[in-house]
């Protein structure tokens, strides 16, 4: 009797710890990176050009390991992002692009955070990452 009542706790604590563990860890984050094929500086956060590369600098930090990355490239700047644009796991993003639930992508490269479905904070360029992005990733991992 003295066992089951044990492994009845045991299985209990380990119920809890899981679900406090899962509660804890709130939503999952995403960053969704939007860029085109033919701009300058996207190429540059992508780590193409000499002493560039804040996309593989970002993606190894604590901040970078705690997100999901998307990579949204549409052909060219000239053109709007289109359906076709967007993998089967980002047409959730599809919508929102154009009904401009988050407002407008402003210019590139550019990146949304995500927490969950709902959408926290947007920049532009690699200042926009170090001033907006990463505080707001460093806040809700401390959640």
């Amino acid at each position: 009797m003295r066992v089951k009542h044990l492994a009845i706790l045991l299985s209990a604590t380990l119920f809890f710890a899981a679900t406090a563990s899962a509660w804890a860890a709130g939503e999952p984050l995403t960053v969704v990176y939007w860029s085109a094929k033919d701009c300058r500086w996207c190429t540059w956060w992508e780590g193409s050009v000499l002493g560039s590369g804040g996309e593989a600098k970002f993606l190894k930090t604590a901040e970078g390991q705690a997100v999901r990355y998307l990579v949204i490239k549409k052909p060219t700047l000239a053109r709007p992002y289109a359906e076709d644009d967007f993998k089967a796991d980002q047409r959730w993003l599809w919508t929102r692009v154009n009904n401009e639930t988050d407002g407008k992508i402003k210019g590139f490269p550019s990146f949304s955070l995500y927490e969950g479905d709902k959408f926290v904070v947007y920049a532009l360029g690699e200042q926009d990452v170090t001033d907006k992005l990463l505080p707001a990733i460093r806040e809700r991992m401390k959640k």
